[in-house]
This record gives structure tokens, C-alpha cells and sequence, in this order.
């Protein structure tokens, strides 16, 4: 089957034409005239969901530091309200799959609108912890269907040259997001008492824009064409492509379209998961997709942007404004590297790019790691202990064990050097001040000039840590934040390509959800320098996986990238054969 697809194309079109473009029958497939306008409008608004998903991260990790003081979370509530959109967005991945499929892929785009609007209303609103989290597991609902329409839709209308660039500005937007989030998370985290609410809040002015904006776009062609909607189908493939002659290319889609009609006879969500497993290259493109999703998590990714701020605290960076603005700081530079990724996804390459970023996240979540070793070996001595309080604090005599335990607190003078710092028990009611002793009263330690903290210890080098993570976003930017996405639009036929998407959405949301409510537990468990070591390993092995399963998809059109993932090469022609040599 995978052989009579490309029968009478150019396997090879990326070497032979200069601008990455698939090749039919002589003519440049889906390349004829200018460029649409239009395109880049769908895209912008089609990516909104993502700077959706990127505003709830920043803000998320803004609002986290304010928000636990003002409702006395516990390490759990936290990692709970930080997690809570992901074990919604795996279930809802999942899905929306077949909602993507029944209802059209811009229909599921703007249900992920409706979702973030209304989830932003109650997060911004809530009155308790658990109101809270009903608003943070709406907003789930929006991170279900974003990743398992978005990158799809925008596949399904671009041209072959530009399909790489147009999905890679995910990464972009995902960054816009993130920055914008943190911006207004620095301003309005002066507000100690209801700042919080207006960072979750404004996630809805987005949603707003994206949903108003999606009315007027049309719908995936392909999309159309395979509902047999072959006059509509035309019209929005014609606006997609400046008024061109888009016969060819409508004549070749809708050829595809009724061949894997064909393949999936109507099936079900678990039939067509159980036909994908019985196709080889199927089944290994999901695999790929999978584990690309996988690998892009447990190496980082959205988790330290999660936690960025409480990194950075962690690191010795004790006010929460201060926090704050050095996230800003570190995504304006996510952000300049976003865009870079935008031209090296076509002009380098899928699978050279994952590899040698995967590596870079390696070495920079062990270079964080190192810098939380040195904090510790470099932590303050507690330099006084009356033993007058029946505590377990009194055993300890470092602060790195003190602030390391969950009861206890450190103590010290802001302006003599450390010199009489105590290890006290923590107020669980008032984690502002200690149960006893001098940091009992702010009064008190305002006088005296003490400062009490619970979450890091203060040290002279907490700006190594600022580094440390923004060469993580400098790797991870234009290489694992967009690939994974782009290469799950890609790598599946048309029957198999929402269940697809949503396999590995639900894999990226399920890893980051184990992630996101397992980091600040594991840092208690293994200190802080353990999990950075963790997530080193786990990138290293990513780029094991990639170099020996991931081929190249550049340049491929979507009808043409399967047969890259078939086992058999030997029924290719030769200068097939090599080509596909050449992809890994």
C-alpha cells in the first residue's frame, strides 16, 4: 500500500528542490503561487491554544508562591493545584481524538477555548484550595484538546515547505505565553493577597481573542475532503493557497482520503488502536511519537518551567518578586531561542535537531544539579541551639538539613554573616514566622533584623542556578519544546492521525502530570541535585532513542512520510533505498 502511495513522486524532493517541497508528477505539490495570507492568520490563531497552555505554566509558577502562603497549602496541595490540569488533559487526549474526528479539528480548537475561558474564571475566582482545583482541572479540558487538534489542524492546511515551520511555531507561541504570564505575574505578585487571582485570570483574555478570531477560518481540507465535502473541501484548500491551481493537489488528497478510508472501515477508537498495532509502520510511528513525548518530559521540559520560580528560590533567591523576575528574565531568552527553532526545524532537520538538543538538556540539567551539590556543600552552619525546645530541629547543624525537613525553619541575622542562625520549629498555620524562638513574631525579627526561611538556604552563587536555566531553555526551546508535536503531525496517515496525536498527547500530559506531582516530593526524598542528576540520565537516553529510531521527515509530504517507517526497504527501487539510508 505505502509503495503505490508514492508511486510517481520524489522521495527525494528535499535534495533535489531548494525549497524543501514535495514533488508530483513534475509540479511543486501545494506550492503553486504566493502564499495565503491566510495561513498564517489560521496558524496564529490555531497556536493560541499552545501560548494558552505556555500562560498557564508561567503563571502557574508565579501564582504558586503567593498562593501557598494565602491558603497554607502543604507540599501535596501545591504539587495538586500545579498538576491539576494533567490528569484531565491525558483522559481528555484521548478523547478528543474522535471529537477532532467527528466535529472537525477548528470546532476542537475552539472547545479548548471554551475551556480555558471558563477555567480561568473559576481558578481567578475560587475561595478555597478545592475550588481552586475545579478551575485547574477545566483548564485540563483545554490542554486535552489543544494537543490533540492544534498541531493537526495546521498540518492539514499548510503547504508541504511550510508545514514545518508553520507547526514549529508552537514553541514560539508556547514561549509568548510563558512570558507574558511571568510579566504579569511580577507585577502583580506585590499584591500578596489577591495576585494570584489575576495571574489565572487573564488566561482568558487569550481564549477570548482565539475563539472570535477561529469563527471566520476554515476548516482542514483534508478534513473535508475525507467527510466527502469535496466542494467545500476545494474552496478552503483554494483559500489556503492564494486562489492557486489547487487541482492537483485536491485531486491527490482526495485520492489518499478514500484509500484510507478504505484502511479504517468507520472503525472505533480501540478498533483503529488495535489496527495500528497490526500495521508495522503504523505501530512504530506511534511508537516514535510516544516515546518522543515521553523522553521530551522526563528530561525537564515543562516541569522546571512549572517549578522555575521555586527553583530559583531553592537556589538562595529568597524574596518572591525577585523569584519572579528572574523568570522573566530566563523565558525572554526561551523566547529568543523559540524563534531560532522556528527556521533550524526545516533547515537542519527533525532528527538532527531532537538528538543534539536532547544531548544539550543532558548537560545543562547536570550542570543545575552540580550548582544544587555546591549549594549544599556551602550551606550555613547553625551556630546557635539552646536545646530548650523539645524539637527534632534542634538535631540539626547545617541549614541545607534544617529547611530540608518539613518542620522546621532557619533562623538567622540578615546582617552579621549568618552568625547566631538556629535551626526552629516551623508555625504549620504561619509559615511566615517559627512556632518559637527568635523568628516567632515579624515584629521581632523586623527589630532584630532576622529573616526566617523554609524552602532554601541563603547563599552567595544563586545566580549560577539563573544560568543553569536558561542554558536549559537555550537547548530546549528550538529542539524538544516544538519537535515532538511537528514530528506527531507528521509521521501518521490520515485514518491513524487523530488517534495518533492523541496517543502522544496523552503520553506528554501523563509524563508531566508524574512529573509535576512528583518533583517538589522528590526533592524532599533525594534532595534537589538528585533529581537534576535523574533528568540528565533521562536525556541522554532520549537521544539514544531518537539516533536509533527516529528518521528524518523534512520535506516529505504527510501521504509520503509512512513509507519511511516501513521494515522491509528491500521492495524500494535503489535510489529509494539510499534516500531512506540517508534518513538515518
Amino acid at each position: 500500500m505505502a509503495e503505490n502511495r508514492i508511486k510517481g513522486r520524489s522521495i527525494n524532493a528535499d535534495k533535489e528542490s531548494s525549497a524543501d517541497v514535495h514533488v508530483l508528477n513534475g509540479k511543486l505539490l501545494g506550492s503553486e503561487g504566493k502564499t495565503s495570507f491566510i495561513i498564517y492568520l489560521l496558524s496564529a490563531l490555531a497556536q493560541l491554544s499552545v501560548l494558552c497552555v505556555g500562560y498557564d505554566l508561567g503563571a502557574s509558577s508565579g501564582a504558586v508562591l503567593i498562593v501557598k502562603d494565602a491558603m497554607h497549602l502543604s507540599t501535596i496541595w501545591q504539587q495538586l493545584i500545579m498538576a491539576g490540569p494533567l490528569p484531565v488533559a491525558v483522559i481528555i487526549s484521548i478523547i478528543a481524538t474522535k471529537i477532532s474526528d467527528k466535529f472537525g479539528r477548528r470546532k476542537t480548537i475552539m472547545a479548548s477555548s471554551v475551556s480555558y475561558i471558563i477555567g480561568s474564571i473559576i481558578s481567578g475566582s475560587a475561595v478555597n484550595q478545592y475550588m481552586l482545583l475545579c478551575g485547574r482541572f477545566i483548564v485540563g479540558f483545554g490542554f486535552g484538546f489543544t494537543g490533540a487538534s492544534t498541531a493537526v489542524y495546521i498540518a492539514e492546511c499548510a503547504p508541504v515547505r511550510m508545514r514545518g515551520k508553520l507547526i514549529g511555531l508552537s514553541q514560539p507561541f508556547l514561549t509568548i505565553g510563558i512570558l507574558s504570564a511571568t510579566i504579569f505575574a511580577g507585577v502583580f505578585s506585590y499584591d500578596t493577597i489577591n495576585g494570584w487571582r489575576y495571574m489565572w485570570a487573564f488566561q482568558g483574555i487569550w481564549s477570548v481573542i482565539q475563539f472570535t478570531g477561529l469563527l471566520f477560518m476554515p476548516e482542514s481540507p483534508r478534513w473535508l475532503i475525507q467527510k466527502s465535502q469535496f466542494g467545500e473541501g476545494k474552496i478552503a484548500l483554494a483559500k489556503l493557497r492564494h486562489g492557486s491551481n489547487v487541482e492537483e493537489e485536491f485531486n491527490e488528497i482526495k485520492k489518499n482520503c478514500e484509500e484510507d478510508m478504505k484502511n479504517s472501515e468507520n472503525l472505533g477508537s480501540f478498533q483503529t488502536f488495535v489496527k495500528m498495532m497490526q500495521t508495522q509502520p503504523v505501530r512504530r510511528a506511534l511508537l516514535v511519537g510516544c516515546g518522543i513525548q515521553l523522553f521530551a518530559q522526563f528530561s525537564g521540559a515543562n516541569t522546571i518551567i512549572y517549578y522555575s520560580g521555586i527553583i530559583i528560590k531553592m537556589a538562595g533567591v529568597g524574596d518572591v518578586s525577585t523569584a519572579i523576575w528572574n523568570s522573566v528574565i530566563i523565558n525572554c531568552i526561551n523566547l529568543l531561542f523559540a524563534i531560532i527553532g522556528v527556521w533550524l526545524v526545516d533547515l537542519v532537520g527533525r532528527r538532527k535537531l531532537a538528538i543534539s538538543g536532547l544531548i544539550g538538556l543532558a548537560f545543562s540539567t547536570c550542570c543545575l544539579a552540580t550548582t544544587f551539590l555546591m549549594a549544599i556543600k556551602h550551606t550555613p552552619a547553625v551556630t546557635y541551639n539552646s536545646g530548650q525546645y523539645n524539637s527534632s530541629c534542634m538535631t540539626h547543624s547545617l541549614c541545607s538539613d534544617c529547611v530540608h525537613d518539613p518542620n522546621c525553619g532557619f533562623c538567622y541575622s540578615s546582617n552579621e554573616n549568618n552568625m547566631n542562625a538556629t535551626c526552629l520549629p516551623s508555625d504549620p498555620k504561619l509559615w511566615q514566622t517559627s512556632a518559637v524562638g527568635a523568628c516567632n513574631s515579624t515584629t521581632a525579627m523586623q527589630t532584630a533584623s532576622l529573616k526566617w526561611v523554609i524552602d532554601y538556604c541563603p547563599v552567595s552563587f544563586s545566580w549560577v542556578a539563573v544560568v543553569g536555566l536558561a542554558f536549559f531553555l537555550v537547548f530546549y526551546a528550538p529542539t524538544m519544546g516544538p519537535l515532538p508535536w511537528t514530528i506527531n503531525a507528521e509521521i501518521y496517515p490520515l485514518w491513524a492521525r487523530s488517534t495518533g496525536n492523541g496517543l502522544a498527547a496523552a503520553t506528554c500530559w501523563l509524563c508531566n502530570l508524574i512529573n509535576s506531582v512528583s518533583f517538589l516530593s522528590l526533592s524532599e526524598a533525594i534532595n534537589s541535585y538528585g533529581v537534576f542528576y535523574l533528568l540528565s540520565f533521562m536525556a541522554v537516553s532520549g537521544a539514544l532513542f531518537c539516533y536509533f529510531l527516529l528518521p528524518e521527515t523534512k520535506g516529505k509530504s504527510l501521504e509520503a512520510i509512512e513509507i519511511l517507517f516501513m521494515k522491509d526497504r528491500k521492495k524500494l527501487g535503489n535510489d529509494e533505498q539510499q534516500d531512506l539510508n540517508d534518513q538515518y
